[in-house]
């Protein structure tokens, strides 16, 4: 579920493209009782690459052709920085990209922050605000951080920024996300994980599953 919240500001501020974009806030709180993040053992060091999740994911699988195939580095604490190129197949209005693929990469980004503090997570809910017009042919870069735990709940945000290509200015943030995540284990993906694309999995790609 993604959840955008729009609000009405008196303070319009006029774009270099000449359109009007309103000052956005959201009702996202933090619980009283959210915990500081502890990081696992696992999770490499600042300035390390960050591996894959599974090769198939869509967000950055680099067996997966039709997708964004994001990279990422271990940022300081509970953070990640990712990027990824905006294809022009990513189109939504004239000359831009779609909001959804700026969804799936925050939800990738903010995913992949919660291993620092967990093995692996799902998306429980995802809020976005879009700020800017993200140019195709552009680099988008996010910085998504863990912002805390309770139990199982993982409590995220990001932001993006155009570090390359057109409209490129790192000092500007184009967009802005929060995001809960669930901490899982192994079974959960069991009743799934022998269907990839669609068809039963070879065993080695089901193994690779079974290890999300």
């Amino acid at each position: 579920m993604v959840d955008i919240t729009f609000c009405r500001s008196e303070d319009r501020r006029l774009d270099r493209t000449g359109l009007h974009y309103r000052s956005m806030s959201s009702t996202w709180t933090l619980p009283d009782d959210l915990q500081a993040p502890t990081i696992v053992p696992e999770f490499p060091a600042s300035g390390e690459p960050l591996p894959r999740h599974w090769s198939l994911c869509f967000g950055c699988g680099d067996d997966q052709p039709s997708g964004i195939q994001m990279t990422f580095v271990v940022g300081d604490g509970a953070s990640v920085v990712g990027r990824f190129e905006v294809a022009r197949r990513y189109q939504g209005g004239p000359g831009v990209i779609h909001g959804g693929i700026l969804g799936t990469a925050f939800d990738e980004a903010q995913g992949m922050a919660c291993r620092s503090v967990a093995l692996a997570v799902v998306t429980a809910h995802l809020e976005i605000d879009f700020a800017r017009p993200i140019p195709l042919d552009s680099t988008l870069e996010i910085t998504a951080k863990v912002d805390g735990t309770v139990r199982r709940k993982v409590y995220t945000s990001a932001e993006a920024r155009i570090v390359a290509g057109p409209g490129a200015d790192p000092d500007v943030v184009v967009g802005t996300s929060r995001g809960l995540f669930l901490v899982i284990d192994q079974t959960h993906f069991e009743k799934v994980k022998s269907m990839v694309d669609a068809v039963p999995a070879a065993a080695g790609t089901a193994a690779e599953a079974s290890s999300f």
